[in-house]
């Protein structure tokens, strides 16, 4: 199973693919992990298109079964979560024209499930995910870092989704 997890931005978006093989359900693979750049002045909708273009031939690229989308949480300016939510709305569709399931989760589920402590730092989320998945040598920003913890916690997610959606056909 491959899940690729997102922290949506309006002008930087992280993203990260992880691979569970069924062999070593405790050690996923990190197969890519960076963050979608655009320069911070860019309006939108071009702004917007840059994030699909590239969020697509990752897509392609990669092939993940499921995707998970960090939920936006409330931010006191405006005019940023707007920003911020118009980001998700494209990353969301990206997601939905492949056919990817996306499970959302919070922040908070996000960093408690990979830190045990929903109000972690970005240091401590970082230095989680060296621990719990091994990954030493982690480059780049900490949207990134903030995407490989979205999919570790997504795979929790669609589990779950997995399970109830297999009741529910059975009845």
């Amino acid at each position: 199973m491959r899940i690729i997890g997102i922290d949506p931005g309006s002008h930087r978006v992280g993203y990260a693919v992880l691979s569970f093989p069924e062999a070593n359900r405790s050690r996923p693979e990190l197969l890519t992990y960076g963050t979608i750049e655009v320069l911070p002045k860019t309006p939108s909708p071009d702004n917007l298109l840059q994030i699909k273009n590239e969020l697509d031939s990752i897509l392609t690229e990669y092939q993940p079964n499921f995707g998970s989308v960090e939920e936006l949480f409330f931010l006191k300016n405006v005019t940023t979560g707007m920003r911020v939510s118009e980001s998700r709305g494209v990353i969301l569709l990206s997601l939905g024209e492949k056919k990817i399931p996306a499970v959302q989760p919070t922040a908070t589920q996000i960093k408690k499930g990979i830190s045990a402590n929903g109000s972690a730092t970005k240091k401590e989320v970082r230095q989680a995910i060296k621990l719990i998945l091994g990954f030493k040598d982690l480059k780049g920003h900490d949207d990134s870092w903030d995407a490989i913890a979205a999919a570790f916690v997504g795979k929790s997610l669609v589990q779950g989704f997995e399970q109830v959606k297999r009741k529910s056909s059975k009845t």
